[in-house]
């Protein structure tokens, strides 16, 4: 059994993140957070060369944006955006948009911003 430590919230400019279980308690290049986007903020798009990411709905509010697919998720919905695929996401609302992200065969400098 493993009870990992949590990180301290760390700050970006248009979201915040939590790393609940780093690659140090899981697996080689799995890891699992919380990222909050601001309200009335947004993350710009991006893709990941070879992470694949599984978004679980905390609070909804916001809107994923998936290779020009727009959704809008409800709280408890998963969504898996594949490598490859250019997502942001936009909260145009008054409270935070919270999503649970597992990342899988994560890699360090795997973000390409757009």
């Amino acid at each position: 059994m493993r009870r990992p430590e949590r990180t301290d919230w760390i700050d970006r400019d248009s979201y915040r993140k939590q790393i609940l279980a780093g690659q140090d308690a899981m697996a080689d290049g799995v890891y699992m957070q919380i990222v909050e986007i601001k309200p009335q903020e947004h993350v710009d798009k991006h893709y990941h060369e070879q992470t694949q990411e599984t978004f679980y709905i905390l609070d909804s509010g916001g809107t994923l944006i998936i290779d020009d697919h727009e959704l809008t998720p409800d709280d408890g919905d998963v969504i898996i955006c594949e490598p490859g695929d250019v997502h942001e996401v936009r909260n145009e609302t008054e409270t935070p948009f919270r999503i649970l992200v597992v990342k899988t065969d994560a890699a360090d400098d795997d973000t390409v911003w757009l």
